[in-house]
């Protein structure tokens, strides 16, 4: 009979005041006892440079090209601090791998190196050194530094051991010529990027009472104000006036509003009571037309709808349940009501908007 079953809880890492206190930081500056790789092979040729380095006395050189016939491997390795096992769990969430670079001739887009850290029991960790940890958006023949922090190592695939470090190792891939130098344990934190598009947050669009027109259109997002040979729509003082007559030639005289900003607006669990409202004031009374209210969706699919003429409009309030105008549309994906103007008419339109009282 099980009493009690549980996972211990680790306490959480501690930042270090410094690297010094767990590992060795300096993986190679000027001793190349640790080092190896440092040799001509079948597809790369790497040297000592005295002549160009970042930093101190000397630099490594180093040119490849993959793509060479045998070419099974190229890279080289530094098992620092003697080869003695390093123990870097500690540091992983506040750490980074730092080293400068530059190329030999030209300029590089990216960088093909991965770092691999290896552990005694033959485990493996790896990170690719990509343009986001460089100090400029490509490589060139100034030298820079490149940190790639230990959190961004893959240690799960080939099983690292971050308690038992033996080497760490740069694997070359494509082509290239480099010089790298300085190479070392640095305190890392994750830098505040900036994001290039912040979503931006919206009211919720069933969240009633919404004013859709109250002098201007809610979000500046309607349209159909317009004059022409069929129509004179406008806002005009706090009201929209609108003067039309319809026939073949005109084709439809319409006009549009969005309440989300033109996003999809979900319509299928909004109140029973939910409806829209607005008043007409006939200017003529010998106007004989009516307004047709339906939604569109963005399918293109639009509600059957509900006519308003002018002998039972209310100058006062118009109400129309939204559920008498989701017939024919995918009422999750609504994009805009709209008013067409039917026949010939003179009216203007004021005060509308979304809300929760019982209409008809």
């Amino acid at each position: 009979m099980t009493l009690y079953s549980g996972e211990e809880v680790s306490a959480p890492l501690t930042k270090p005041d410094n690297i010094n206190q767990l590992v060795e930081p300096e993986i190679f500056d000027e001793d190349f006892t640790d080092v190896w790789g440092i040799e001509e092979i079948t597809c790369k040729k790497a040297e000592i440079s005295e002549k160009v380095k970042a930093e101190g006395e000397v630099a490594i050189k180093i040119s490849w090209d993959r793509n060479a016939k045998d070419c099974i491997w190229a890279g080289f390795g530094i098992g620092w601090d003697g080869y003695a096992g390093k123990d870097l769990s500690e540091l992983i969430p506040f750490a980074a791998i730092q080293f400068q670079v530059r190329t030999v001739k030209g300029r590089m887009f990216g960088l093909p190196v991965v770092l691999t850290l290896e552990d005694y029991s033959g485990g493996m960790g790896f990170s690719y050194t990509g343009n986001k940890y460089f100090e400029r958006s490509y490589i060139d023949e100034d030298w820079q530094k490149v940190t790639v922090p230990l959190s961004s190592f893959d240690m799960e695939v080939e099983n690292l051991d971050p308690t038992n470090i033996k080497q760490l190792m740069f694997e070359l891939q494509q082509s290239g010529a480099l010089y790298f130098d300085d190479v070392k344990l640095v305190m890392y934190e994750e830098p505040n990027i900036e994001p290039w598009h912040v979503e931006e947050q919206r009211p919720d669009p069933t969240n009633f009472p919404i004013t859709l027109f109250d002098g201007t259109f809610i979000n500046n997002n309607g349209w159909g104000l317009m004059k022409d040979a069929c129509r004179d729509i406008k806002i005009e003082g706090e009201t929209i006036k609108a003067k039309w007559h319809a026939d073949q030639a005109c084709g439809a005289i319409q006009m549009g509003i969005s309440w989300n900003k033109w996003f999809p607006i979900d319509m299928s669990n909004i109140d029973e009571n939910a409806q829209l409202q607005f008043s007409l004031k006939p200017i003529s009374s010998e106007s004989q037309g009516s307004i047709l209210v339906q939604l569109q969706d963005y399918s293109g699919a639009i509600s059957k709808g509900r006519a308003i003429d002018f002998k039972g409009a209310n100058t006062e309030t118009n109400n129309i349940l939204l559920s008498t105008l989701m017939e024919g549309v995918n009422a999750s994906n609504v994009k805009q009501v709209l008013f067409t103007f039917q026949g010939e008419g003179e009216t203007e339109i004021d005060n509308i908007k979304l809300s929760l009282t019982e209409g008809t």
